[in-house]
């Protein structure tokens, strides 16, 4: 492996993050960890940062107490990016999949967890299919960078 002797000055932060995560509670602390550092060096407002990280927390969370006890080695994947509005206001889109082996809930069913992450969220969009439920979360708008 080559290096350069010169080191290169760090870049703008990456406007995605994304992690692949067991299926297990051991999980959500990572994912707190990950996301707090991410949006902290996306230069995100302390309030907004913990409206997104609980959203975020309470979304796996879901994923993981959902997953079918016999579903062995099961996944949640968690995709994040940052875009600016015309305006140039700035939201983070997430996205949580669960495992395949989700555990179902009656029709029309919105759990506490649920009803938090719409309170810290703009929009909050649940598809469940045979294979798993995906979330899909839209963060508050916040400032441009700069102002």
């Amino acid at each position: 492996m080559e290096s350069s002797p010169h080191p290169q000055a760090a870049g703008p932060p990456d406007d995605v993050i994304s992690m692949v995560l067991m299926a297990d509670p051991v999980s959500l602390s990572v994912v707190r960890e990950r996301f707090r550092r991410w949006l902290g060096a996306l230069c995100w407002p302390p309030r907004e940062v913990d409206d997104v990280v609980m959203a975020v927390n309470e979304a796996v969370t879901s994923a993981v107490e959902h997953t079918h006890p016999s579903a062995v080695g099961a996944e949640v994947r968690v995709a994040a990016r940052q875009y600016a509005e015309r305006s140039g206001e700035r939201r983070v889109l997430v996205a949580v999949a669960g495992g395949e082996h989700w555990t179902p809930e009656p029709e029309g069913f919105e759990g506490p967890g649920l009803v938090m992450i719409h309170t810290c969220m703009d929009a909050v969009e649940v598809t469940r299919e045979v294979d798993g439920v995906t979330m899909l979360l839209t963060s508050a708008k916040v400032p441009p960078l700069g102002r």
